[in-house]
């Protein structure tokens, strides 16, 4: 042992919340924040996005009220047709990215 004080040594690293999906998502909400991930140039019509995930247009009207009064989306209209589109948030479309980023790192090496 030396002499020396104790340095406090700290490691930084993100916090799980930084880089985990928001708690409490049921499957259709995360699949439609998947598909508006993907969906980076704001092309996907609401019926579209409703065929894509697999849910009624009642059924996705409801999904995205409830994730924008999260605000994990907003609404926004097409520059073209007018159409009324969802998109994610910057900080939703943040999160997912270092989501998907850090799963991506987990399954280096994983056998296939």
């Amino acid at each position: 042992m030396s002499n020396e004080p104790h340095r406090n040594v700290q490691i930084r690293r993100q916090a799980p919340t930084a880089i985990l999906p928001p708690a409490m998502i049921e499957e259709s909400a995360w699949d439609i924040l998947l598909a508006l991930h993907s969906d980076r140039w704001c092309d996907l019509s609401l019926a579209k996005l409703a065929s894509l995930v697999s849910v009624t247009p009642s059924a996705l009207n409801r999904w995205l009220t409830a994730l924008e009064v999260r605000q994990f989306i907003t609404g926004t209209r097409h520059s073209f047709t007018g159409e009324l589109r969802a998109v994610l948030t910057p900080p939703t479309r943040q999160l997912l990215d270092r989501y998907l980023s850090a799963s991506s790192d987990l399954q280096v090496g994983t056998p296939h």
